[in-house]
Parts: C-alpha cells; structure tokens; sequence
C-alpha cells in the first residue's frame, strides 16, 4: 500500500514538472524588450518573449541605462511594473532632456535586451534642477571685533545618588535559596525511589 502511495506522488511530481517545462519551454529561453519615451522622460520598456511574442507577465529583473550625446551617462535604474500593462515597465527616475542612447537589460526569469534611441525634451511647467552654480551660498561670518568671550561657568555635574549593595542582592538571595531547596528535594526524592525499587527486589526473591 505504501508502494503504491509513493508511485502516485511519484508520477504526480513528475507531471507538474514537466508541464512546466512544456510550458516554459513553449515561450523560449530569450526576452525581447521595445522601449518608447512617454514625452515626459519616462521610458516604457515593453517585454516579450523571442519564440511567440508573447507578454512577460513573470516578475522581471531587469536595469535600463543610457548614454547621452553629450557624455551624460544614467542608470542603472531598476525596472517597476507598470499597473494594468502586463509585461510593461518602467522606471521611478525620467529621463533628462537630451538625446538618449538606452538600453534595457534583464536577468530574470530570463536574459533579455532591448535598445533604442530616445530624444527628451523639456518638459512643460517643470523648473531646472538647480545646479551647483545656482545653489545659494551661505555668506560667511564676520569676524566679531569684540574682545574674547569670556568663558561659560562650568556646568556642575550631577551627583549620582548613592546606590545600596544590598538593593537588588534580596530576590536574587531569594531565587538561590529556592534553587538549592529544590535540589535538595530532588536528590531526596530519587533516594526514596531507589530504596524502594531495592526492597521491591528482595521482597520478590
């Protein structure tokens, strides 16, 4: 009976795994990514697997990287799911205007790549990131012309109050003494057991 039970579970194994199999291997081993630009910096990377154009509606892994004209280099930023898109994604990050080399690389649940050239421009109603140049400068302090200050009273610290030795040395007494009390009845009570299973014997011979 156990045989059989084994069998079944055996074989029953053995056909979720290969319809996995059947049906991972029906989509192929390869991601194909197509990538556009939303007007808004935002890229969507729609991904597709190579042997039926199918969309990747597995969980994905994947990076998108870009390369401006001018040298400007971004990424890799992570791929987020778009809601309500299967298979489409995006990043939390836009672009910044400019003309955009991008390339969209994944590792799970399989390897892919996607490439495409993409011109931002600015967006509308946005203000520029304050550069470096534009960041307001904190003006220095002028140098006081008065004499040294004379210097703050030492802080008196506080005095710890006197703490008693004996202050925490009662429960612990008190767990001790029990411990050693229970100890003792322990040993007395396995004494007990053992002369009588003793007499027990003789009794029986």
């Amino acid at each position: 009976m156990r045989i059989r039970i084994l069998a079944a579970a055996a074989s029953l194994a053995a056909a979720v795994l290969l319809g996995g199999a059947g049906q991972a291997g029906a989509h192929g081993d390869t991601i194909v990514f197509t990538i556009s630009e939303l007007g808004d910096g935002h890229t969507r990377a729609v991904a597709t697997w190579a042997n039926d154009h199918d969309p990747v509606t597995d969980k994905v892994a994947g990076t998108l990287s870009g390369v401006a004209d001018d040298g400007r280099t971004i990424g890799p930023w992570k791929l987020e799911p778009v809601a309500d898109a299967p298979g489409t994604f995006t990043t939390r990050l836009a672009l910044p205007p400019g003309h955009w080399a991008v390339t969209v690389e994944s590792g799970f649940p399989a390897l892919g790549r996607g490439q495409a050239d993409l011109t931002v421009t600015a967006v509308p109603g946005t203000a520029p990131t304050p550069s470096a140049a534009t960041e307001p400068v904190t003006p220095a302090t002028a140098p006081s012309t008065q004499g040294p200050a004379s210097p703050a009273p030492p802080a008196h610290a506080p005095v710890a109050a006197p703490t008693s030795s004996s202050a925490g040395s009662g429960p612990s007494r008190l767990v001790t003494v029990t411990a050693i009390v229970a100890a003792v009845l322990v040993v007395a009570a396995v004494l007990v057991a053992a002369e009588l299973l003793r007499r027990r014997r003789r009794a029986a011979r």
